[in-house]
């Protein structure tokens, strides 16, 4: 019944987007344990950082369009005028902002002795990053178009995992991997842009750079907000392979395949609900909140159960994954005490958007950047005494001030607002 509720109308919809978005979590499991089996642990920890750092740059590139741009866009959904401005706008500033992201790229590669070692690896990884200017897929979910949304997320991953099993073969192969998802995902979004287009008899034109730059200006503090987000997020993996060697950090990114695919699931579900959570803020408060605590409890459940039931299977899942027998007995503790973290996370991205929500950016900007902070320094001290379990509790501890400080800034601001 709460799941009827919620869905409504939108089931049918709910289960295009929730089937394309699979492919998303179910791709990177495919592909691991071959990646593990073929290029060993420390090809799979250097595909894992090099991965991390085109993640850090994509976030300069998407400049929180895949946030307020879905809700410009949901709020414009009926003016084909106004859906054509914010998108080609949009297109233009992610194209410059990838000249901004490929200058600290390349500095990075060939200044920095950790990157520059990887020369080739790093830089064929790159084409993810490029592949991003052209995603169509924030705009598709604005007009709520999960139909086209899926079919490009689907065919991007299939094509993406054929590659893999094709042309990655040997060890040194590793530096390949991360370039076959930009290819891949480049020629979906490139198509899914030309569909868009032709759909919705979209034309180019060339915006006033006044336009951008003001985009720019607005979006300031959120983008930061996002980097210092990621660099929460994609530190761990980064300070392990500098810290303790590729092969530590290719155990690591087996440990954090679980976090990064509770992350997505979360976040994928979460996305499927933002555009009627930003409508029905603007419309009236008090059912904006019936309505996200209503989806909230279903994604709860969800990731509450599936952690209890991976809790009991850890071994079988270290298996899956190819880890060597000798490695398993101590991973296999470390599997499940990060297992707590994809729980907690629920609640910090729930809360992360009504904070989003509310355009409260100022905000979000301080508590990002003070958790931040403190998550740095906690994995610094914690792993110098406790290895990787130290990390684990960094960031089960970063989760927690997460929702502390969203509860205190978004949830309890709305509450008061009903009475």
């Amino acid at each position: 019944m709460q799941i009827r509720s919620i869905f409504g109308k939108i089931s049918n919809k709910f289960l295009v987007y929730g089937i394309g978005q699979a492919f998303n979590l179910i791709a990177p499991l495919v592909i691991a344990p071959y990646l593990i089996y073929v290029c060993n642990l420390d090809g799979f920890g250097k595909i894992g950082i090099a991965f991390a750092f085109t993640l850090f740059l994509i976030l300069i590139v998407d400049y929180g369009f895949d946030i307020k741009g879905i809700k410009r866009i949901s709020e414009s959904r009926n003016s084909p005028k106004k859906l054509q401005d914010e998108l080609v706008t949009t297109l233009y500033t992610k194209f410059i902002l990838f000249f901004f992201s490929a200058i600290i790229g390349l500095s990075s590669i060939f200044f920095l002795p950790y990157f520059y070692n990887e020369t080739l690896l790093f830089l064929f990884s790159l084409t993810i990053v490029f592949a991003q200017v052209f995603n169509p897929i924030w705009f598709l979910q604005g007009i709520e178009d999960f139909y086209t949304s899926s079919i490009l997320n689907a065919c991007s991953k299939v094509l993406y995992v054929v590659l893999i099993f094709v042309f990655i073969t040997e060890s040194n192969h590793y530096v390949y991997v991360n370039f076959l998802l930009g290819i891949s995902s480049l020629t979906l979004n490139i198509l899914g842009l030309i569909y868009v287009f032709k759909k919705n008899k979209f034309h180019f034109f060339k915006p006033h750079f006044e336009l951008i730059f003001q985009t720019l200006r607005n979006d300031f503090s959120l983008c930061i907000s996002q980097l210092f987000l990621s660099i929460r997020q994609l530190s761990p993996l980064f300070l392990v392979g500098y810290l303790f060697g590729y092969n530590l950090a290719g155990q690591y990114k087996i440990l954090d395949q679980i976090i990064s695919l509770y992350r997505t699931l979360s976040q994928v579900f979460l996305k499927f609900f933002y555009p009627q959570l930003c409508f029905r803020l603007n419309e009236d408060k008090k059912h904006a909140l019936q309505y996200w605590k209503k989806y909230v409890l279903i994604l709860f459940s969800g990731v509450f159960i599936s952690s209890l039931l991976l809790f009991f299977l850890s071994d079988k899942v270290l298996v899956f994954f190819r880890v060597e027998s000798n490695l398993i007995k101590d991973l296999q503790v470390l599997f499940q005490m990060i297992l707590i973290v994809p729980v907690a996370m629920v609640f910090s991205l729930s809360f992360e958007q009504l904070m989003f929500g509310l355009h409260n950016n100022k905000l979000y900007f301080k508590i990002t950047f003070f958790v931040t902070v403190i998550n740095l320094i906690t994995i610094l001290l914690f792993s110098y005494f406790y290895n990787l379990s130290g990390i684990i509790a960094s960031i089960f501890l970063s989760e927690i001030l997460f929702v502390y400080f969203y509860y205190q800034g978004a949830f309890k601001k709305i509450a008061s607002n009903e009475n």
